[in-house]
């Protein structure tokens, strides 16, 4: 009798698996832009630092968002705080020459996103993306002004953003044609390893980025058109259709269990999940308001249509996959479903204004409450029953390559110890930066120095420990270059002192494996040797 209660429900539900995907005629998916977006999207050097890609904050691994979870300080400057919000750590901001710069929030610290980053894994079925639904259909080419999708371009919108985009991959003032002509030159994945066999296959022979580009269009001129028409195509050959619940909907009455079929069946029915999160989709691709966090923290998709209708609305994400998220909601609140629900029992947030109607408790008794074991097979359905196994283990089309960010600390390789200069300020190094061979980007910084003061840079071919009047040589003088400068920051101000050494690795094959050992000296009159220094790094060659 169960057996055929579960056929009889796949059947019921086959009109709501997912639903085909749209495809704008203006960019038709083909395999050659396909695998050149496949590059680009897991290509940190489209970055301006080298270490930050579209995939280091949309992981397969964690269903298409991101792994990390850092804070962003609220409105009250202060963390940790009620105000706090949870997004994705960027790239060291920077000027407009790639130098760095403090940042008034995160001085020389990685920038963090105000809010979570989205999955990615469905992207293709929002008429409009991001949270406040901000990237739309109609795509212009930013550099002619000439419309190319009049809809259905939202992808391709959405993925141009984040190259220009200060506080995710782009320094200060970065261009298009900066981020262009850095693709001409650079050797495709050069910083990334453990590359899926179709991506290896795609560059093998030293194919560069203008041959992949004149594959994929015909010419192999590189514009931001171009970047964004590739990468919308690989996310669209991202189609997790293959859950359980899909297997389900299909004619399999045991590809759920009868507990997940049961929480399907309080998904539909008690717990009115589907009133926003259409199954098939698992979103009805809307803006709502949950009453999460006052608007004023965060006005969401009024901020992109200002309409004061829309205050405080951000998308509905789809579902699928969310098993594997460790982070929820536009700002990143919850670490776990579970947390969710007892957001959702509660009837959802305490700001009423604006408030979405759809939301009302959940937490009373049957039919309208939904009582703890038809909570644990909710629970269940959603995190199993809607995760594509394929997106768990990283199978193909789901396989990526391991980013230099996994392989570089984020201060790069330290060593030794510093000394403290002024008002114990203890100067850093920045040296998280891969030194991969052709990197015109590359550069090693420093931070928390006395402002203004005369620096000694110091890059040799042998690490030493070596005590001197007082502060310890951490790369052996013998094999060194010794390199002068002066630092910004307002002269003679602890922790004020910051700057960095910009050089381009040449494109010399025999660096490949040379490790380098790099440490600063501040001229300090501050302190009783006269000096601090940072810790000593490791540069190596690759």
């Amino acid at each position: 009798m169960r057996f055929a209660a579960f056929a009889c429900l796949a059947a019921s539900l086959s009109a709501q698996a997912l639903p085909p995907q749209p495809v704008p005629p203006q960019n038709p998916i083909t395999p050659e832009k396909a695998i050149l977006g496949k590059l680009l999207f897991w290509e940190e050097q489209m970055s301006s630092n080298n270490r930050m890609a579209c995939g280091t904050c949309h992981s397969f691994a964690a269903g298409g968002g991101d792994q990390r979870r850092a804070v962003f300080p609220g409105l009250d400057g202060v963390t940790p705080s009620p105000d706090d919000s949870f997004g994705s750590p960027g790239i060291v901001r920077s000027d407009a020459n790639n130098d760095y710069l403090p940042d008034a929030e995160f001085g020389l610290q990685a920038q963090v996103t105000r809010r979570a980053s989205p999955s990615m894994l469905t992207a293709a079925w929002f008429p409009e993306v991001f949270w406040d639904g901000r990237a739309r259909g109609q795509f212009v080419d930013p550099d002619t002004g000439a419309v190319l999708i009049p809809t259905g371009g939202a992808l391709e919108n959405q993925a141009l953003a984040p190259i220009l985009a200060g506080d995710e991959m782009a320094h200060d003032a970065r261009t298009f044609a900066g981020a262009t002509s850095k693709l001409v030159t650079a050797r495709p994945m050069a910083v990334a390893t453990n590359l899926p066999p179709d991506m290896a296959s795609a560059i093998a022979g030293g194919t560069t980025y203008p041959d992949l580009f004149n594959a994929a269009f015909g010419t192999p001129t590189i514009t931001a058109a171009r970047i964004a028409f590739a990468i919308a195509t690989y996310q669209r050959t991202l189609v997790p259709n293959q859950t359980p619940y899909d297997l389900f909907v299909a004619g399999n009455p045991t590809a759920l269990t009868p507990a997940q079929v049961n929480g399907l069946n309080v998904f539909t029915g008690p717990a009115r999940c589907n009133l926003c999160h259409t199954p098939g989709l698992f979103s009805d691709t809307q803006f709502r308001n949950l009453g999460l966090r006052p608007i004023a923290q965060d006005n969401g998709r009024q901020g992109t249509t200002g309409l004061l209708v829309d205050r405080g609305k951000f998308k509905v994400p789809s579902l699928r996959n969310a098993g594997l998220r460790g982070t929820f909601m536009h700002n990143g609140q919850f670490t776990t479903i579970a947390q969710v629900f007892g957001f959702y029992l509660g009837g959802g947030g305490p700001n009423l204004d604006n408030k979405d109607p759809l939301l009302v408790p959940l937490n009373g008794p049957p039919p309208q409450g939904v009582p703890p074991p038809a909570a644990a097979d909710l629970q269940n359905f959603i995190i199993n029953g809607l995760t594509d196994p394929r997106v768990a283990a990283g199978a193909f089309p789901f396989d990526r390559p391991t980013l230099a960010s996994e392989r570089i600390p984020p201060q790069g390789f330290l060593y030794g110890l510093p000394s403290s200069g002024t008002g114990g300020r203890v100067p850093s190094i920045l040296a998280q930066v891969p030194a991969n061979v052709g990197n015109v980007d590359f550069k090693v910084g420093i931070g928390n120095a006395r402002g203004g003061a005369a620096t000694i840079f110091v890059l040799g071919l042998q690490p030493a420990s070596i005590l001197y009047s007082g502060v310890t040589l951490l790369v052996d003088p013998g094999s060194a270059l010794l390199i002068p400068g002066v630092l910004g920051g307002a002269s003679g101000v602890p922790g004020a002192g910051f700057g960095n050494l910009r050089v381009g690795v040449p494109d010399l094959p025999f660096l490949s494996g040379l490790t380098m050992y790099a440490q600063w000296f501040v001229v300090d009159p501050g302190v009783v040797n006269g000096a601090a220094t940072t810790a000593g790094a490791e540069v190596r060659f690759f």
